[in-house]
């Protein structure tokens, strides 16, 4: 009788701890220092004890599991690693105590003439799923691609292009690079040159160029509405990866792209936003090269020239604000203007997202 009883309540308690057993989260990080060498970062979530073994390979999706390139305690929470000769991207995945891992690399790739230029792999979503590596990125024009830039390319083995650049800048500064397949999608929508005569005249403050920086995010993405279901028509198939989508620096079109993809993803406001201001970390450096001779203006101009031509936290926040507050939530509208169903999100999980 007494075993009668008690069994089955041992076994609930046994059920109820297995099901109730927090789960360990894992997050790395990984960055091309100026040496040349990566610097790889980890955490785990509770924090491990043990051991994390960290494997390398030129492809994100093929790693020799049976030769480790290191062993690290987990506590340390860092290594230094030299790059693989010969290939265009290293790809790190780390193991934790034999049990958890992930996979990671450097986001920004350093190109010669191909400015801004991103993969989007390693982002992780409300579920704590993480974007897939070489699979999609993002960056500046391609037009100026050098012949180091194009070896790189192919290398990447880039297979779909997605030009959102203007007709304007198609015609002047056609592709170098010639994938597969090129779609062209001008993107509708004012650029700041258009406001580059009024800032340089001072008829532009700052806070005018804040207003007018949400405009312009806010028009391309009311006005494009049929390029960016074409878009997402093309990253709904398989067979079409690896895609990059660009522009001219990367910042804005790209940029709108960049969000509404993330967000097809489920990722939440503060990732999507911080990938927007990514963009800060290259463009700083080729900002001379954008306005001829900014030098020249005075520091109240080159300020807000400065302001005009960086990516600024308050123009994405109030577009994803105002699509919350007019649909409800970004899922509406992603439905009700792109049609993107539940059914085709997650199909595009399944391609973009590890298991």
């Amino acid at each position: 009788m007494i075993k009668k009883v008690f069994f089955p309540i041992l076994c609930l308690i046994f059920i109820n701890l297995s099901c109730t057993k927090e789960k360990t989260d894992v997050y790395a990080a990984c960055e091309l220092t100026p040496s040349g060498t990566y610097l790889i970062k980890w955490e785990t979530y509770p924090p491990l004890s043990g051991n994390v073994k960290i494997y390398e390979s030129s492809s994100p999706d093929s790693f020799n599991m049976a030769l480790p390139i290191t062993e690290r305690d987990v506590t340390v929470g860092y290594q230094y690693v030299l790059p693989m000769p010969y290939v265009a991207r290293t790809y790190f995945k780390l193991v934790f105590n034999r049990k958890y891992s992930t996979v990671t690399s450097n986001r920004i790739i350093p190109a010669e003439n191909i400015h801004n230029f991103r993969d989007m792999g390693g982002y992780q979503n409300k579920e704590k799923k993480q974007t897939r590596w070489g699979k999609l990125y993002r960056s500046g024009t391609l037009a100026l691609a050098s012949i180091l830039d194009l070896n790189l390319l192919n290398q990447l083995k880039i297979k779909t292009i997605i030009d959102f650049r203007t007709e304007r800048d198609s015609y002047s500064y056609p592709l170098i690079y010639q994938s597969e397949q090129v779609f062209n999608f001008p993107l509708r929508g004012n650029n700041y040159n258009v406001f580059l005569d009024k800032v340089v005249s001072q008829k532009m403050k700052r806070s005018d160029v804040i207003l007018y920086s949400q405009g312009i995010l806010y028009s391309l993405l009311e006005n494009n509405v049929d390029y960016f279901m074409k878009m997402f028509d093309i990253l709904l198939e398989e067979d079409n990866y690896p895609v990059i989508f660009f522009c001219s620096q990367g910042k804005d079109r790209s940029a709108i792209a960049a969000s509404l993809i993330l967000a097809a993803l489920d990722m939440d406001k503060e990732t999507i936003i911080n990938d927007y201001m990514q963009s800060n970390d290259v463009l700083d450096d080729i900002l001379p090269s954008l306005i001829d001779n900014v030098d020249k203006f005075n520091m109240d101009v080159q300020e807000t020239i400065t302001i005009l031509y960086r990516a600024n936290k308050e123009y994405l926040t109030y577009i994803l604000d105002k699509i919350e507050k007019d649909y409800g939530s970004t899922s509406n509208y992603l439905e009700k203007e792109l049609k993107l169903t539940n059914k085709k999100r997650d199909k595009l999980k399944e391609i973009l997202l590890y298991e």
